[in-house]
């Protein structure tokens, strides 16, 4: 990091409250340098030769920050989308409220698509070519799939969408989109080493969820139990969930893989307690993490186990740490500050404030370029990630966070509680 970057970083956060500037612990610097058409931060090399128009991606910003989301407004997930979207309005406010970036403020537009995919293509049309934003974002990954093709030939960056596909951590296809979620892969090969420390002789079950997050975490699951050296006894969808639970009861199911979307999670539990289906274990992805449908599911949804990278805010072991003390300060008017789905959008804008904090510091300034270029380049500790974790992107990394702690719902404390230590994924 260079003297004339460090004096503009000390200027920049000199202006933010106290509250906040623990918030904004960087643990790594980003670096830039130019190089005819392309450029390069970290090691990560960006061309513009092949975008359609490679000025617009250079071009300094100098105004308000626009970002394009589109998000499923209403249909299948609408609730828990909402809580994410809370949270994530909520620190861009804050960030805003001190003085946005280099004085800019953060404008976010909305559009409905849903968690419809032709409709997030639509809407990101619109985006690109219409509203002329300088990001764009969206939530899971069928959305992402049908938007990425056409963000990438813009050159407009995508970052930190609601969505863990492998297919977009691939940099060289898609360097210009960077999702937030942890990457299907590694996340399934936590699960599944975790799985085989709990149980000895599984019998081993699939719950997937048909939309593309679903499919998605599936595809993945598979490959790392196949890796794990565990077969898979039997699959089916949950979109029957009284079908699904019957299928797995039938074929003497010990440990149950769910492979769930948000708001359709704690349906299946119910599903397996009327049908007195109870496995010995049941690990759910990590976006099965909305408090209110376990709360809904009751004692069905005692002890499934989803894999966590955030703090609880109810935990009552959390109750002086800084960060949640910061975080909630900034969260006063959501509607459930404490379920992780409301910390999580909150964490995803957390990281694109610190990633635009970086691109502005840059010799670049501010640019498309140069927040693509910041995005891949952090090792960032947030105050709302568990002791340990980081969230971390390279040249050769994708992002995503550094470990998982498993945490298994407990119906008595209507909470998620931990269920072991902090494991490293890297």
């Amino acid at each position: 990091m260079t003297a004339s970057t460090t004096m503009r970083r000390l200027r920049r956060t000199a202006v933010l409250p106290a509250a906040l500037l623990a918030s904004f612990t960087l643990v790594a610097c980003g670096s830039s340098s130019d190089d005819g058409d392309s450029s390069s931060s970290g090691g990560f090399e960006l061309s513009l030769d092949d975008c359609e128009d490679p000025d617009a991606a250079a071009k300094e910003i100098t105004d308000t920050i626009k970002v394009g989301y589109s998000a499923p407004l209403s249909g299948p997930i609408a609730g828990a989308a909402e809580l994410a979207i809370q949270g994530y309005d909520a620190r861009l406010k804050a960030a805003n409220d001190a003085g946005g970036i280099d004085g800019m403020k953060i404008e976010v537009s909305y559009k409905d698509d849903a968690f419809a995919p032709d409709k997030a293509k639509a809407n990101a049309t619109e985006f690109l070519q219409k509203d002329k934003v300088d990001l764009i974002t969206t939530f899971g990954a069928g959305q992402v799939a049908a938007i990425a093709d056409d963000q990438n030939a813009a050159c407009v960056p995508m970052l930190y969408p609601s969505s863990s596909d492998v297919r977009f951590t691939d940099i060289e296809a898609y360097p210009w989109t960077l999702q937030f979620l942890p990457s299907a892969d590694i996340e399934t090969k936590f699960i599944v080493d975790f799985m085989k420390s709990k149980v000895d002789d599984i019998t081993l079950g699939i719950a997937e969820n048909a939309t593309g997050s679903g499919v998605a975490m599936a595809e993945a699951f598979k490959k790392s139990a196949d890796a794990g050296g565990l077969e898979i006894a039997a699959e089916t969808e949950d979109t029957d969930p009284a079908a699904a639970a019957t299928k797995l009861k039938a074929a003497g199911v010990n440990v149950l893989y769910h492979g769930g979307v948000t708001g359709t999670c704690g349906v299946l539990d119910t599903a397996m307690a009327r049908v007195d289906f109870k496995p010995e274990l049941v690990v759910k992805a990590s976006n099965c993490a909305n408090a209110a449908e376990y709360l809904a599911a009751g004692q069905a949804a005692d002890g499934a186990v989803v894999p966590k990278y955030l703090k609880e805010p109810a935990d009552p072991e959390v109750a002086d740490d800084q960060g949640i003390k910061d975080y909630l300060a900034q969260v006063p008017d959501v509607t459930d500050p404490n379920n992780t789905i409301t910390v999580s959008g909150w964490m995803a804008a957390h990281l694109l404030v610190n990633t635009l904090q970086q691109a502005a510091e840059s010799e670049d300034g501010l640019t498309r370029e140069s927040i693509m270029k910041a995005s891949r380049d952090q090792d960032y500790a947030s105050p709302v990630l568990l002791d340990g974790v980081t969230w971390k992107s390279t040249a050769d990394r994708s992002g995503g966070v550094s470990g998982f702690g498993p945490f298994a719902w407990s119906a008595k404390d209507k909470r998620f509680v931990s269920a072991g230590d902090v494991i490293s994924v890297d």
